[in-house]
C-alpha cells in the first residue's frame, strides 16, 4: 500500500534523526540538506575545515541511495576535473567534440564542492548553468543532469560582486564551527565509534563502509519524487501575510533579500510543512527564514525580526527546544532501556541521555526537576549496563 506524501514526509523526518544521532551539533546541516533535496535547491555551509561536512553529506546520501560527487576546488582546478574530459576516441573516429561525463558532476544526483568560490570563471560559469537549468552542454548536444542539490562549502563568503549571482543560487545557508566545550565528550565518543566501524568494515569488505550506514533506510527515488511534487501542493495561505510583513521589515532595515530569494523561500516553508507531516504551512515553518540570508551579517537581524513577529526561532547552532519535547525524549529512552538486550544498546541510550543533560543545563537552567530526571535515567542506564555487560565500564 502506497503512503501519502504526509506519511512519507514524517518517515523521512524520522530517518533524518538517525543521521543526526551520528554527529554532534550538526542537526541544522541535516535539516538543510533535507529541505534542499525536497525543494531542488542548493545548500551552502560556511565554516572551518574539520567540522565533519563531508562525512555528514556521505551519510545523508545513503538516505537517498546515492553517492555524492565530491571535489575540493582550487584556483588551479581544471574544468575537466569536475565535468569530465574530452572523449578523444569519439573525436578521432567521428570528428565529434564530446565530453565524457561518466562518474563526474553532470551525472551526479548530489554533489559537494568544497571551497566552492575558489573555482575559475570557466568552472563557475558552467556551474551556474548546470545548477540553474540542470543542463550541461557537451559539445554539440546538451545533457540533462539528474542533480538534486549541490552542496557548497567554504571558510567564508567572498565579498566580490562578480560572485554575487553565483552565490545567490545557494538558497539555504548555515554556519558551522567546531564542537563546543560542553559537547567534547560526545564528540570523542561518537568519533571513536565511527573510526571503529570504519576499521571493522575495511577489514571485512575493504569498502570503507560501516554498520551505521547499513542501518539507514533509504528513501527511494520514486518516494523522493512524490515528496518533491507534494511541495507544490502545500497550502501557503496561512503564512503569506505574516511572511510579507517580515519581508517588509527586513527591507526596511536594509537586509539583502532578493525578489528571487523571497519567492523561492516559499518552497522551503512548504517542504518544512511536509517534514512534520502537514499539508498546510504554519507560522512555525517561517522559522526556516534564518537559513535564507544572503549576507551572514544579516542573520542576527533576520532572527530578531522573525522572533519579534512571533515566529519560534531557535538559537544558532541547534536551537532551544521546549522542555516538554526533552521530556518526551527522556521517556522514550526509559522505554528503550527496558527493552534493551545488549550493552551496546544501553551505551547508545546513555550517550543520547547525556546529550539531554547537556541540553537542559545549557538551555533550561531554570528546570532543575527536569535535570534531576535526566540524571536519574543516567543512573538507571548505568545499572542496566552492569547487568547486561558487567565487564564494560560506562563513564
Amino acid at each position: 500500500m502506497s503512503r501519502t506524501p504526509e506519511q512519507l514526509g514524517l518517515a523521512f523526518a524520522g530517518r533524518l534523526r538517525a543521521v543526526k544521532e551520528l554527529f554532534v551539533d550538526r542537526d541544522e546541516v541535516v535539516d538543510l540538506l533535507a529541505l534542499g533535496a525536497l525543494c531542488g535547491e542548493h545548500v551552502l555551509v560556511v565554516g572551518p575545515p574539520g567540522t565533519a561536512k563531508s562525512r555528514l553529506l556521505t551519510r545523508f546520501c545513503r538516505l537517498l541511495d546515492t553517492e555524492p560527487f565530491s571535489y575540493l576546488l582550487t584556483r588551479f582546478t581544471e574544468p575537466a576535473e569536475i565535468f569530465g574530459s574530452i572523449d578523444v576516441k569519439e573525436f578521432q573516429d567521428n570528428s565529434v567534440y564530446k565530453v565524457n561525463t561518466a562518474g563526474m558532476l553532470p551525472e551526479a544526483r548530489i554533489a559537494h564542492l568544497d571551497e566552492v568560490f575558489r573555482g575559475s570563471s570557466a568552472i563557475l560559469n558552467t556551474l551556474l548553468t548546470l545548477i540553474n537549468e540542470r543542463t550541461f552542454h557537451t559539445g554539440q548536444t546538451s545533457l540533462r543532469c539528474p542533480l538534486i542539490t549541490l552542496v557548497g562549502s567554504a571558510n567564508d563568503i567572498p565579498d566580490d560582486p562578480e560572485l554575487a549571482a553565483f552565490s545567490d543560487r545557494f538558497l539555504l545557508r548555515c554556519t558551522v564551527d567546531h564542537v563546543g566545550d560542553d559537547a567534547i565528550e560526545d564528540l570523542l565518543e561518537l568519533g571513536w565509534q565511527d573510526e571503529q566501524d570504519r576499521i571493522r568494515a575495511a577489514g571485512q569488505t575493504g569498502d570503507g563502509g560501516d554498520d551505521h550506514d547499513r542501518d539507514l533506510v533509504p528513501l527511494t527515488a520514486p518516494e523522493l519524487a512524490t515528496l518533491q511534487q507534494a511541495v507544490a501542493k502545500v497550502d501557503l495561505t496561512p503564512v503569506r501575510g505574516p511572511y510579507a510583513k517580515i519581508l517588509q521589515a527586513l527591507r526596511s532595515e536594509g537586509v539583502t533579500f532578493s525578489d528571487r530569494r523571497a519567492v523561492k523561500a516559499q518552497k522551503v516553508f512548504a517542504a518544512s510543512a511536509l517534514l512534520r507531516g502537514g499539508r498546510t504551512a504554519e507560522e512555525g515553518d517561517l522559522a526556516r527564514l534564518v537559513h535564507l540570508w544572503t549576507d551572514a551579517r544579516d542573520e542576527a537581524t533576520i532572527r530578531r525580526i522573525a522572533a519579534d513577529s512571533g515566529i519560534p526561532v531557535d538559537e544558532p547552532g541547534g536551537g532551544t527546544r521546549d522542555p516538554v519535547l526533552i521530556g518526551i525524549d527522556l521517556r522514550e529512552i526509559g522505554e528503550l532501556r527496558a527493552r534493551a538486550a545488549t550493552g551496546a544498546e544501553i551505551q547508545r541510550l546513555a550517550q543520547d541521555n547525556r546529550r539531554l543533560a547537556n541540553e537542559v543545563r545549557r538551555h533550561h537552567p531554570g528546570e532543575p526537576e527536569l535535570l534531576r530526571a535526566v540524571e536519574r535515567e543516567q543512573t538507571a542506564l548505568m545499572t542496566r549496563l552492569r547487568e547486561l555487560d558487567p565487564d564494560r565500564w560506562l563513564s
